[in-house]
């Protein structure tokens, strides 16, 4: 929309605030450390720095709203962790409603040495380096850019009404750096580093704000490390394998985020493949946040879901199942065919297509439910209810310890099953640890029978739902408390469902939360043929009275 008005671009000039609507980029690029012993430097973030702007450009972001903090100059300045700072803040004063920031970070990240047991989420103990980071006389490391420090400027961003779209060719790994086949890998453990074990009591933790237009790209998930290469084929191509995919991906001018993201995932699996690396070096890429939203686009209304219809050696089918609220029966449109869902699984979905032309679609298109599934607020409990039991060992150690008042607490598993009446003033403590070697997609919500849902885990917008497994000696927990309390009163469940997270797999849509609208549905739910041990679910129900 033109803006008219002379007074909006005087007081736009005067204030220093960005107008409506504007692209701006900050790119960050860390590989030299000074500071720190040469086998930690990087040679590949410079190049990702300037590869990503080029992308950004062709993407049709002004140059002057890119800001590059790399190594190496040419037009940028030094990654330092005062510099970085400074212009986070200098972008949380100019950047305003419907303002798009796509914040970029290539380079090494180091996770804090842990005392056994240690529960802290792995993100709250992440650092990011910066060219002046060290190890200061104590063993411990200044510099740097603490995870936290980092949410809380994507925090006041967010208050801004700025839809942050975060890209970090970065990793979480509690291993040593290690090369080989022409790839360097990205991350390094404390030990690397010199840096000492910290203190129990040095945890602390903060509370989290709600992202509602947040979007997250991340290399690798919490116990991972991810690779540059060591050459690079084209000039201005960049170092970074997930880099290059983003940027690969970004070429095809997808249409949503969730489309850009399932692309580079494609393109990700074919960079890793090549360097004939073995699976279990894979790095997953993990994404977070409001994927259905249209790329570039913050001031849009509420984004309609895309579905991905996907081709693999045993036909088309949908990468979601009766967790994500899919049906035998169900229709999607995509590619300018329609198909039907076949009998669905607890993570993925067969598709029949309904009329001819189905041959010449690529082997991943994006559709739309028919007709699209609206959201009603209330909840689902009914389609809960209706699924069947999983079968197979659990996925995660879930627990609730129950707590009446006036009672010593008891611990009882997390399962389908009822607690019976439980009067005002009952105290809930959920529990669920990852005690695998993968991780875990994880859905909880407090469903009551007449109300609205309540998520619990993941408890805001923006948020993941991977649950990684422990890293070295500490643990992955997630707990979460909550007291029976009026004014509404009566039946009430909450509802656990978990699937094994697939590589590089998008957020799943665990439908615990909606009703889905009769007008959607397929058949009836039937036994899914999943093999066992592909999903966890629980169903608890209690009645509450004053």
């Amino acid at each position: 929309m033109k803006r008219r008005l002379c007074w909006l671009i005087v007081c736009s000039l005067v204030t220093g605030t960005a107008l409506a609507g504007e692209r701006h980029a900050l790119l960050i690029g860390v590989g030299d450390l000074p500071a720190l012993p040469r086998t930690a430097w990087l040679a590949g973030p410079r190049l990702d720095v300037a590869a990503m702007q080029g992308a950004l450009r062709q993407q049709g972001f002004a140059p002057g709203h890119i800001t590059r903090l790399a190594d190496g100059g040419a037009g940028g300045t030094e990654p330092t962790r005062a510099a970085i700072l400074a212009q986070l803040a200098q972008l949380e004063k100019t950047l305003g409603k419907d303002d798009v920031l796509l914040l970029y970070w290539s380079g090494h990240s180091v996770l804090a040495p842990g005392y056994p047991g240690d529960a802290t989420a792995p993100g709250q103990r992440t650092r990011l380096l910066t060219r002046d980071s060290r190890i200061d006389a104590g063993g411990r490391l200044a510099g740097g850019i603490a995870s936290a420090e980092l949410g809380r400027a994507i925090d006041a961003l967010s208050a801004r009404q700025v839809q942050v779209v975060a890209v970090f060719d970065t990793c979480h790994a509690a291993a040593g750096t290690r090369a080989g086949d022409d790839l360097v890998w990205r991350g390094l453990a404390a030990a690397d580093l010199g840096w000492r074990q910290r203190a129990a009591s040095d945890t602390g933790t903060e509370a989290a704000r709600a992202r509602p237009r947040f979007v997250g790209f991340f290399a690798a998930e919490a116990q991972q490390r991810t690779p540059e290469s060591r050459s690079v084929p084209a000039p201005g191509q960049a170092a970074g394998l997930f880099t290059r995919a983003v940027i690969a991906a970004l070429q095809t001018q997808p249409a949503t985020y969730a489309v850009w993201a399932g692309s580079a995932s494609a393109q990700y699996r074919a960079a890793l493949q090549s360097y004939q690396l073995p699976r279990s070096a894979w790095p997953s890429p993990v994404y977070a946040g409001l994927l259905d939203a249209s790329l570039w686009r913050a001031g849009d209304g509420a984004p309609a879901s895309l579905w991905p219809v996907q081709r693999d050696a045993d036909g088309w089918r949908l990468p979601y199942g009766l967790l994500d609220g899919v049906r035998s029966g169900d229709r999607f449109d995509a590619g300018g065919a329609r198909w039907r869902a076949g009998q669905a699984g607890w993570n993925s979905t067969p598709l029949v297509l309904e009329a001819d032309g189905g041959q010449t679609l690529p082997d991943t298109s994006w559709g739309h439910r028919t007709p699209a599934r609206q959201a009603s607020g209330k909840a689902g409990i009914n389609d809960v209810l209706a699924l069947p039991p999983a079968a197979g060992p659990a996925l995660l150690d879930a627990r609730i310890e129950l707590t009446l008042p006036g009672k010593a607490p008891r611990e009882l598993p997390l399962a389908d099953g009822d607690l019976g009446i439980l009067p005002a003033g009952t105290r809930l403590r959920i529990s669920v640890e990852n005690r695998g070697a993968g991780s875990v997609d994880l859905g909880i919500a407090h469903l009551p029978q007449d109300g609205a849902a309540t998520p619990i885990y993941p408890a805001l917008a923006g948020d993941s739902n991977r649950m990684p497994p422990a890293i070295g000696n500490g643990i992955s927990r997630f707990e979460r408390s909550f007291v029976v309390s009026g004014p509404r009163y009566g039946v009430e469940w909450l509802a656990l469902v978990a699937a094994p997270a697939g590589h590089g797999a998008p957020p799943r849509r665990f439908a615990i939360l909606d009703t889905v609208p009769t007008a959607t549905r397929g058949a009836s739910v039937a036994v899914p043929f999943d093999v066992a041990g592909q999903a966890q679910l629980a169903r608890v129900s209690w009645k509450s009275v004053p």
